[in-house]
């Protein structure tokens, strides 16, 4: 499936409410990864509206789990036309894409570009959580 451009992502973002966040396509040897990181001020503040944003999708059970569970079932299969990743207004006939997301944690940074590796710091949730 063609990636959405940094451009729609954030404006998709905007769309379900996130105001905060800035979009960066992931790109791998063979090309884009199918991975959109969307990055939030590096403050309290940001650190809230990430898990927000995390807490959207999985509201929506399109989180990391679900995530995880409809891998599988999408490789190799026609993309535009797999019901985990597209859903298609019966009155229209448009087909809208399935945005999945999760909060990154210290796993995921072999998803992300060097460029953004050294940028960032990873901290505890623990300090974090009881001060939310």
């Amino acid at each position: 499936m063609e990636g959405m451009g940094i451009k729609a992502m954030d404006a998709k973002i905007r769309e379900l409410g996130f105001t905060g966040g800035k979009s960066k396509s992931l790109y791998g040897r063979e090309g884009h990864l199918g991975i959109t990181l969307v990055k939030f001020a590096g403050d309290q503040s940001g650190l809230k509206e990430a898990i927000r944003l995390a807490e959207h999708f999985e509201k929506e059970n399109h989180g990391r789990k679900d995530w995880a569970r409809v891998q599988p079932q999408i490789l190799g299969k026609d993309d535009e036309n797999n019901p985990n990743l597209v859903k298609v207004d019966e009155k229209k006939g448009d087909k809208r894409r399935i945005l999945y997301g999760y909060l990154g944690t210290a796993f995921d940074l072999d998803k992300v570009d060097f460029d953004t590796r050294k940028k960032l710091v990873i901290e505890s949730w623990r300090e974090y959580k009881p001060s939310m």
